[in-house]
């Protein structure tokens, strides 16, 4: 049986994780966190680009650099908000959810 090689190991995906690529728009630093804002390729030439943030300890890139970074997927439930339909004017409690993406770094 063969061993992974280094790249292969580095490139395997396990559950709540993704592989993000895309070009870095902001950098930011606050305490021992870095924030890059990253702008993922759309779909097709019709579509919104989507945009991500990624807390590491370390800078992932240079702004404008095009970047891939394997993340951690989490989240959490937002503070909840009262919505009103527009077309009936029933009330709704809603609770958005927000993403979060946390680099795996060696």
């Amino acid at each position: 049986m063969t061993s992974p090689t280094t790249e292969q190991s580095k490139n395997h995906i396990r559950q709540n994780q993704a592989l993000l690529a895309g070009r870095v728009n902001s950098v930011r630093k606050a305490d021992d966190t870095v924030y890059t804002e990253v702008t993922l390729p759309a779909p097709d030439q019709y579509s919104q680009p989507a945009a991500v943030e990624i807390r590491s300890r370390k800078r992932l890139g240079q702004v404008g650099e095009t970047i891939e970074v394997q993340v951690i997927c989490g989240g959490y439930r937002g503070k909840s908000f009262v919505y009103t339909d527009k077309d009936t004017g029933e009330r709704f409690t809603r609770r958005p959810v927000v993403n979060s993406y946390v680099a795996i770094e060696d």
